[in-house]
């Protein structure tokens, strides 16, 4: 997380937020498609194909790449809903801390993009993530519906 953070702060430096952003954007969904294609073959599960198979899998994912100073609940509230819900978040803070907030598009959320791209989720979102919720004023709750 360091050398992404550093890497991220020489792309913003060099070519300005406008153009890093986006560029996270892709490089974070990226991560998470090949991240979680090497999860499913590694534990050899195939992609879910309901709910319930869905939090077997989003589980295991997520003890393995979730790191223990991102603070956030999970919760399942009703048929095909998962909840995130980011108590703490490293990305809010450190660009906070760089000043860069304003501008910053949350890479967090794409990166959970690109599990559900690698699982053949068909799903919506809500709220809108365009811009860090936190920034926005709201706390990070994001809601996930899934079509199986």
């Amino acid at each position: 997380m360091t050398h992404d953070a550093l890497w991220y702060a020489e792309v913003a430096l060099k070519l300005g937020m406008q153009e890093a952003s986006p560029m996270n954007l892709r490089v974070c969904r990226r991560l998470g498609q090949i991240e979680y294609k090497r999860l499913l073959n590694v534990v050899n599960i195939s992609p879910p194909a309901n709910m319930e198979q869905f939090q077997t899998v989003f589980d295991i994912g997520r003890q393995i790449f979730v790191p223990d100073f991102m603070s956030l609940e999970i919760a399942y509230p009703d048929n095909n809903l998962l909840q995130i819900h980011v108590l703490e978040c490293f990305a809010h803070r450190g660009m906070e801390k760089g000043g860069q907030l304003a501008e910053y598009e949350c890479g967090i959320f794409e990166r959970i993009f690109g599990w559900f791209d690698a699982m053949n989720l068909n799903y919506t979102v809500e709220p809108d993530l365009s811009r860090c919720l936190k920034f926005k004023g709201y706390e990070c709750i994001v809601t996930f519906h899934f079509h199986f």
